[in-house]
């Protein structure tokens, strides 16, 4: 027969590791690498995507609340409930405008008189000044057209603001009469604000683009502001006349925006397959050595349509994930090999333990059981688990062996017990005095039921009669010390510590009686006899070296064997001297039976037995 190669368990261990850890950090690598750089890209075109849908929505949602304030204003008025013309209603209502966030930077009522009485949202400073052209013009087309719904102008110059503002206006009417024109002014620098608040540490630069190249929205807008304000008086007339007031591409700072038109338009497969819809294009640009994406979002329902959301960031954000995946992938390499390392001296650690088994099983089994180490517990649940049932069943095996040497010399199992637990096997206990109930019981004719019977029937009687009585002992914690023939002398408390021992020994007394008067044993009808008495005596073991019993002696004991034999003369079948009486929990449970002379005594004394309705 071929003898199969064995293995140890660390090497299969590091096998299984080195396996499964090199060959899947190899495989990740290189599967891993481009397939992370590619998603890398697409994951920022996703962002980039996913923040212009958030800009449009929140544009949308910044001009639906600025038009809806108009057009509740426009109703409240329409239906009496608002009067500009009354200066304390109004003025209260236009400040409680103000509790809520507006996004405007004033807001008020153009007057008959074309004169503009507003307020700034931020402190509730009133703002009053004659309309600029423009407004005049507002104000006039409001009166011509009649009561609508507010209108948003296209970006322009405001003098008085000095900056390009974007104007939401609608005519009040009441009753057909035209009452005035309640407008809010929106500052495109606070629209580019709101571009880059809360993405301050994103990356990519947000822009919007109205008219093809002028520049609504951008972080760099206020520098831009901040520059006309300060500019030569003829740059400045020259910007406030344009028609657009507004910076083109090429005059905000931003040098991709600058060299937009030279962008390529790119074929993103990877992104198309997504969840973004077909007005969403990428373009790539190269310039000065870096390389840029372009991603825009054309939106064709604006007041000024077409209105083009863009951002735009730099390709090396890509370069720099990928140098992070190369140096996480270097650190994962020394991480494994650490690893390794670590992992030979854990498996070595861990492998111990089961050495250690092996090496105590292989003792067992060669039959060496006293030379058979204990296991050491282990950290490890399912070894320490392992040796602990090892060690018990070693344990187990060394008292059986213990116990077949002595079960010979001892009988009770409470004696055998303690001499296992003595830790010797010289079967010896040392003697001891203790106050201790006696319990003898003998069979009534017996002589006589010898001479009638056969010898086989005789012992098969008293086995079935002594298996039943020695139950009964048992289970009320008694230890029988001797048979005598048909007797039997048991003992409560004598070696176990046994609270109430005289109550004990009565209720066995009790239940033999009420055994034998409702069995047969072998055929034959039995009865019996039970003396009881409780007093001091000496507990120890008597006999040649190799053929021990224990047993007890004293006057008590003779005493318990003459209260049994009392019972014939009394009449009674349980026979209990008065120290056993007074050690029972409730000494109503007995009567008077008569009196004897028991040893020791000089004069009589009564002696005691149960009520015949409790057999």
């Amino acid at each position: 027969m071929k003898i199969k190669r064995r293995y140890s368990v660390l090497t299969v261990l590091l096998a299984g590791f080195l396996a499964t850890s090199i060959g899947g950090v190899g495989v990740a690598l290189y599967l891993g690498l481009g397939a992370a750089y590619e998603n890398t890209r697409n994951l920022w075109v996703l962002v980039a995507d996913n923040e212009l849908v958030s800009l449009q929505r929140a544009m949308g949602e910044r001009m639906d609340n600025v038009g809806a304030r108009a057009n509740w204003v426009a109703s409240q008025v329409t239906q009496g409930r608002l009067d500009p013309d009354f200066d304390l209603g109004w003025d209260n209502t236009m400040r409680a405008l103000a509790a809520d966030e507006m996004d405007v930077m004033a807001y008020g009522l153009i007057n008959g008189e074309r004169e503009f009485v507003g307020y700034n949202p931020a402190d509730m400073s009133e703002i009053r000044h004659t309309l600029a052209p423009d407004d005049m013009l507002i104000s006039e087309i409001s009166q011509l057209r009649g009561p609508t719904n507010n209108r948003t102008s296209f970006p322009r110059w405001d003098p008085f603001f000095n900056q390009p503002v974007i104007v939401d206006w609608v005519p009040l009417f009441r009753d057909g009469h035209y009452l005035g024109v309640f407008v809010q002014y929106l500052s495109l620098s606070n629209l580019s604000h709101s571009l880059v608040r809360g993405r301050e540490d994103s990356p990519g630069v947000p822009f919007i683009i109205i008219a093809g190249n002028r520049v609504l929205a951008h972080p760099m807008l206020q520098s831009w502001g901040d520059h006309v304000a300060t500019t030569l008086e003829q740059d400045a007339n020259r910007i406030q006349r344009s028609p657009i007031p507004l910076p083109r591409t090429v005059d905000i700072g931003d040098p991709v925006l600058a060299n937009l038109g030279q962008s390529d338009k790119l074929n993103y497969p990877a992104y198309n397959k997504g969840t973004t819809t077909s007005n969403v294009q990428i373009a790539g640009l190269s310039l000065n050595g870096h390389y840029s994406m372009i991603v825009t979002r054309q939106l064709d329902n604006t007041p000024f349509s077409p209105l083009i959301l863009g951002i735009h960031f730099e390709e090396s954000l890509f370069d720099a994930e990928f140098d992070r995946l190369v140096l996480t992938s270097i650190l994962g390499g020394i991480v494994l090999l650490l690893s390794i390392v670590l992992a030979i001296f854990v498996s070595r650690h861990f492998t111990r333990p089961i050495r250690r088994f092996a090496a105590a099983a292989r003792s067992l089994e060669a039959g060496h059981l006293d030379m058979t180490p204990t296991l050491p517990g282990s950290r490890i649940r399912e070894y320490d688990d392992a040796a602990r049932s090892f060690n018990h069943m070693i344990v187990a095996l060394r008292d059986r062996e213990r116990i077949t040497s002595l079960f010979g010399k001892f009988l009770p199992p409470s004696i055998a017990r303690e001499l296992l637990a003595s830790g010797t096997d010289s079967g010896v206990l040392p003697p001891q005095q203790r106050d201790a109930t006696v319990l003898f019981v003998d069979i009534v004719g017996f002589t006589s039921m010898c001479e009638q019977l056969d010898p086989a029937r005789i012992v098969a009687m008293l086995n079935a009669y002594f298996d039943t009585v020695t139950d009964i002992i048992e289970e009320h914690g008694g230890i029988i010390t001797q048979f005598q023939g048909d007797a039997v002398l048991a003992v409560y408390n004598a070696f176990d510590d046994l609270n109430q021992h005289a109550d004990a020994a009565l209720d066995t007394a009790i239940n033999i009686q009420k055994a034998v008067k409702n069995r047969l044993f072998d055929g034959q009808k039995i009865n019996c006899r039970c003396g009881i008495n409780t007093g001091r005596m000496v507990a120890g073991n008597v006999g040649a070296t190799d053929r021990l019993s224990f047993t007890v002696h004293g006057d008590a004991v003779n005493s318990a064997s003459r209260l049994e034999a009392e019972n014939k003369r009394l009449g009674t079948e349980i026979l209990l001297a008065d120290s056993t009486r007074n050690q029972l929990a409730d000494p109503a449970r007995v009567i008077v039976a008569g009196d004897i002379l028991l040893r020791g005594r000089s004069q009589s004394t009564a002696v005691y037995t149960v009520p015949k309705n409790e057999i």
